[in-house]
């Protein structure tokens, strides 16, 4: 069966491409505190071909798990690297163990930037709404602005109330 090795591929396409998301972020914090809408723009951009790479990615692994389900005998759910890993000589239940623990270890990184990024998002839209209320003259605390150019209470951190 080619399956195991060709999971081995696909689970180190999964990592470089949690990395390069990774880098992406690290970049679009930068580009926050920075002030740099140009860059962040750009590499919005970048992000969003990478999320295509990233479900065309997700669309192969899936149709690997059905052939492997179907050539086992279990249900594409119950393919697992930990299950597979067990039915598998010690040399490639070794490799698909360490490409396990390799793409948790890069899922980690990825949420704890993305989590660091949010906040800076966040921290700067709240500064921007201030900053917006102040120079329109709004007086009470929390006042924002919003879409329709009057002066509103807080919207929970958005900038801009949306119009429905």
């Amino acid at each position: 069966m080619r399956e195991p090795e060709k999971l081995l591929q696909l689970l180190d396409e999964h990592i470089e491409l949690l990395h390069q998301k990774h880098s992406l972020m690290r970049q679009m914090g930068m580009c926050v505190r920075q002030g740099d809408a140009a860059g962040l723009a750009q590499l919005m951009e970048r992000e969003s071909a990478l999320a295509s790479g990233m479900d065309a990615l997700e669309q192969r692994t899936h149709e690997l798990r059905e052939r492997i389900a179907e050539a086992t005998g279990v249900s594409a759910d119950q393919v697992t690297v930990s299950r597979l890993a067990g039915t598998l000589d010690p040399a490639t239940a070794m490799a698909l163990n360490d490409r396990r623990e390799r793409l948790l270890l890069a899922v980690e990184k990825l949420q704890e930037e993305s989590s660091a990024t949010a906040r800076l998002v966040r921290y700067a839209l709240e500064f921007n709404n201030q900053l917006l209320a102040v120079l329109v003259g709004a007086e009470e605390r929390g006042a924002s602005y919003s879409a329709r150019g009057a002066i509103e209470p807080s919207c929970e951190g958005a900038t801009f109330r949306q119009s429905a």
